[in-house]
């Protein structure tokens, strides 16, 4: 908590400027320190109600607040609540007197948190916690991937909270609108991996972005996708669901947002020997086949890189997990 104090307070609001786009930074929030301290209220939700009781936290981007709000909400866990309200358990609100604020649904204040953040944090996030519903998910077809999410995905939100705390400007997105056309001549990325076949706004996915350098996280962790200094997307050879702490999470998040660049380096060097041997199976093909047997190369590699201006694959998608109903 001090840490979000020392880093945060003092920095001055930032608003969106709905008239010139061109002022978009992706930072605007209402309050900088309410929103360092929403991150941290969300992560506690997210570490005591999602393994047992699916509640996840959605940080919400209003084109005329920015980050104003976390939506507790069991909706995109699972097509078993896709008809439950998007707010079902409340809201975590970033603006107002005292932020953030633990509200209701209708967006009655049940417990103003900023004062009590500063003072005695533990005490405050209790009384958070005893204000949201403790029910358990009840059995039903929650998707192949749920086993794995609910291990995964609290510690890769943690991994997320501690940079965004550490590290003013991190901004993180688990609503991520994929279009099918590009955007100032380049395909979104998850759109290029196949990720979605048509326009959507995702759910299954989180996207954590400081200044220039992006990465996405499949919220089971099977999937990583970041961006190299060649402005191409690449995957990893070892995803996050194989790493056994949120401290490797984070310090390969510190990576792919250039935080720690050493860290990449064993990533390029994965992907690099990964691509070598391709290439040497390839030329042996090569060899012994002729030029009209050559198995065309398909454009997007699940191990190779994707150039943002490329034109996106026609095949090997995969939809997400999720829907939002």
């Amino acid at each position: 908590m001090k840490l979000a104090i020392q880093n945060y307070e003092g920095l001055e609001a930032a608003t969106p400027n709905p008239d010139d786009p061109e002022k978009f930074t992706g930072i605007e929030t209402p309050d900088r320190l309410a929103f360092a301290f929403g991150w941290i209220a969300a992560n506690v939700v997210i570490q005591r109600r999602y393994r047992r009781c699916g509640i996840d936290a959605l940080p919400i981007y209003h084109p005329e607040t920015g980050w104003d709000r976390f939506l507790l909400t069991r909706r995109v866990t699972s097509q078993e609540f896709k008809d439950e309200p998007a707010n079902s358990y409340g809201m975590i609100m970033l603006d107002g007197e005292d932020a953030p604020r633990l509200t209701t649904p209708g967006g009655k204040t049940i417990l103003s948190m900023g004062q009590g953040m500063r003072e005695d944090p533990i005490s405050t996030l209790k009384q958070m916690l005893k204000r949201i519903p403790r029910e358990e998910m009840p059995d039903g077809k929650h998707g192949g991937r749920w086993k794995q999410r609910r291990k995964v995905y609290p510690r890769l939100f943690r991994a997320v909270t501690e940079t965004l705390v550490a590290n003013p400007g991190t901004v993180a997105a688990r609503e991520i609108f994929v279009d099918d056309r590009p955007i100032d001549g380049a395909y979104h990325p998850l759109y290029l991996h196949g990720a979605a076949l048509e326009p959507k706004i995702l759910y299954d996915w989180m996207m954590v972005q400081l200044g220039r350098w992006a990465v996405f996280f499949r919220t089971h962790g099977g999937q990583t996708i970041y961006e190299t200094e060649r402005r191409t997307w690449s995957t990893v050879k070892k995803q996050i669901a194989d790493e056994e702490s949120y401290e490797v999470i984070k310090r390969r998040l510190e990576g792919f947002l250039r935080l720690k660049p050493e860290v990449l380096e064993d990533e390029k060097k994965k992907v690099s020997t990964a691509r070598a041997k391709r290439k040497r199976g390839k030329k042996s093909e090569d060899e012994s086949e002729s030029a009209d047997d050559q198995t065309t190369e398909k454009l997007v590699n699940t191990d190779d890189e994707v150039a943002v201006s490329e034109q996106p694959a026609a095949d090997n998608r995969e939809d997400t997990e999720v829907k939002n109903g």
